[in-house]
């Protein structure tokens, strides 16, 4: 009996040997493994690998500089427009003060910022865009600069614009693209919101996106 017993002991040991190493296996993958974001869960389109921005240098309504240095420290959501838009830009802007109320109530309100560059600088002066983007939160920034200098940060974040004014008409309009943007507090791009924009659903993506990102 003592050498049938031998090999039986034998066998459980290096059974649960292995079922230890099996174990410590699948903890040290799932500490080692990076964690990710179900993007499936968001309405943005989310970059699990972030974009660097181009050098850019523009200025804001205050003629402060702004530039990649401004994007780094908080969550930024960022859209192209102009001031003569007659629809788009003021739905969206409204929508995004929405977005910072609903943060604001969770005490997330500090982690994020709007600004609003625009594509007519002809027509939008640092004076015509303080009024502006502050009609809809006196913390909106908005962001000019010569077109070319301008048009560096746009082809960077996918946006383009075309501008109609063959006719010499001093009322033309520019059509743009219409998504919001999101660089994070690295300063890179990070997400992008498409139309129609809803802000809770804004809201809500960016609460699972700087939520994942600080515990990450």
């Amino acid at each position: 009996m003592k050498n049938l017993r031998t090999p039986v002991f034998m066998l459980i040991a290096i059974l649960a040997a292995g079922a230890a190493l099996v174990g410590g296996m699948y903890a040290a993958n799932t500490l080692v493994s990076p964690a990710t974001l179900d993007d499936g869960d968001l309405s943005a389109t989310y970059l699990e690998n972030s974009r660097e921005i181009t050098d850019f240098q523009l200025v804001d309504h205050s003629g402060e500089p702004f530039d990649n240095t401004s994007l780094q420290g908080q969550w930024t959501l960022m859209f192209f427009g102009f001031t003569h838009c007659p629809d788009i830009c003021p739905m969206t802007l409204a929508e995004l003060s929405r977005v910072h109320t609903m943060l604001e109530d969770e005490g997330m309100g500090e982690n994020v910022r709007t600004v609003f560059v625009t594509v007519d600088p002809q027509r939008d002066t640092q004076e015509r865009l303080e009024a502006y983007v502050t009609n809809f939160r006196d913390d909106f920034r908005g962001i000019t600069g010569d077109l070319d200098d301008i048009d560096v940060l746009a082809r960077d974040m996918g946006i383009a614009h075309i501008r109609h004014d063959d006719n010499g008409d001093a009322n033309y309009m520019v059509d743009h693209g219409a998504s919001v943007l999101l660089v994070n507090p690295e300063g890179r791009f990070q997400a992008m919101f498409g139309s129609p924009h809803r802000a809770p659903e804004i809201a809500e993506d960016l609460r699972a996106i700087i939520e994942f990102h600080g515990s990450s």
